[in-house]
């Protein structure tokens, strides 16, 4: 164990003792080496209990925002296909609101598009329908989707807005979303592993997956299928929610986005990376970059000492990713904080203590 990770090591323990979550993954990064990396606890406790290892592969949940969706548009933007602020109508045949009602790709990416948090579309859907039917009718619901506020107006965190941005990558693309994004970023960046779930295809050899919640819609406890019901309506693929992946392949994808901020090669150049984790600053007092979240002041998940520029993003599973490009550090915390119920809510302030935990570590603070 590297020096000074003894506090980090207790914290984490006691992360499980407290039932802030049944097990979890941490990986920190710092100058571009990975220097600590350590599981704990439970991968699943029901049916039958299994153990936590650094191999487990997790339900990202929202992380798949910024590592799939955003990542996409980054190169969609690098190669002059998309524009940020055009309005979405512009690539959506199928919207068809008046033009002061779109929201531009900006404000969808920055979470002010006037579009709600989330919706149970999937109750709607015929699940005896094809997976294409299944999926454009998503796609259909969300179009449909009364705004909640005029876009730019107000920020209001949106899995709907995510969605759109998805079919607009399909779109432009003519490339279904997990095959442009496991073609051109995991594939390019030999992160193979990090991949969106079907749940009709069969497991990959081997892997063993952290267990969430036990679904009453589904009526079983989940297991290498995506949490999310409107992603899993969507065969497991979605602009939302759906990337799994374990603690390592999600530091070494950020360890490359950092490259990349820093000027070193990457998917794209050095400036459209930056202009994505650039905190829009709008609607007033907002945090959100593009597809990426900066440090709320004073009450922050990344705790008290990342950076004012440092990016990241959690998931509703117990994921989360905080980069901080000036004092080059990576955390990447993976929990299954809703195993076997949803109802766990330790990890808020969990969070931030651990960031804190790390930060002392690595002696920046």
């Amino acid at each position: 164990m590297r020096h000074g990770f003894h506090n980090v090591a207790r914290l984490l323990r006691q992360g499980v003792e407290a039932e802030c979550f049944p097990g979890a993954v941490l990986v920190v990064g710092y100058r571009g080496e990975l220097v600590y990396e350590e599981a704990v606890g439970a991968a699943a406790l029901i049916p039958s209990p299994r153990r936590m290892t650094v191999d487990t592969r997790f339900d990202l949940a929202s992380l798949t925002k910024p590592m799939a969706t955003a990542t996409a548009l980054m190169l969609l933007l690098e190669a002059g296909r998309v524009r940020l602020d055009d309005p979405i109508g512009l690539y959506l045949d199928a919207w068809c609101r008046s033009a002061c009602d779109t929201p531009t790709l900006r404000q969808l990416l920055s979470h002010c598009s006037g579009l709600p948090a989330w919706r149970p579309y999937y109750q709607a859907i015929d699940l005896t329908s094809p997976p294409l039917d299944r999926r454009r009718a998503v796609y259909a619901a969300v179009h449909r989707e009364p705004l909640i506020a005029r876009p730019g107006t107000m920020v209001q965190y949106s899995d709907a807005g995510f969605i759109l941005l998805g079919e607009l990558v399909e779109t432009v693309t003519s490339t279904p979303l997990e095959a442009f994004c496991r073609q051109e970023i995991f594939a390019a960046l030999h992160l193979e592993d990090i991949a969106f779930r079907d749940p009709e295809r069969p497991r990959p050899a081997g892997a063993l997956f952290a267990s969430t919640e036990y679904c009453p819609w589904r009526q079983r406890i989940l297991d290498g299928e995506v949490h999310d019901e409107n992603a899993w309506i969507m065969s497991g693929v979605a602009g939302h929610a759906g990337l799994f992946a374990t603690g390592r392949q999600v530091w070494r994808f950020a360890q490359g986005l950092l490259d990349g901020l820093q000027g070193r090669s990457w998917l794209v150049s050095p400036l459209t990376a930056r202009t994505f984790a650039t905190c829009q600053g709008a609607p007033g007092g907002s945090t959100w970059a593009l597809g990426w979240d900066t440090p709320t002041p004073g009450k922050s998940s990344a705790g008290h000492y990342f950076s004012p520029t440092a990016i990241g993003h959690l998931g509703f599973t117990g994921t989360s990713l905080w980069i901080d490009p000036p004092q080059q550090v990576v955390v990447v915390l993976l929990t299954n904080r809703v195993h076997p119920s949803r109802q766990r809510e330790g990890i808020r302030a969990f969070r931030p203590l651990i960031h804190d935990a790390v930060m002392r570590a690595l002696t920046l603070r």
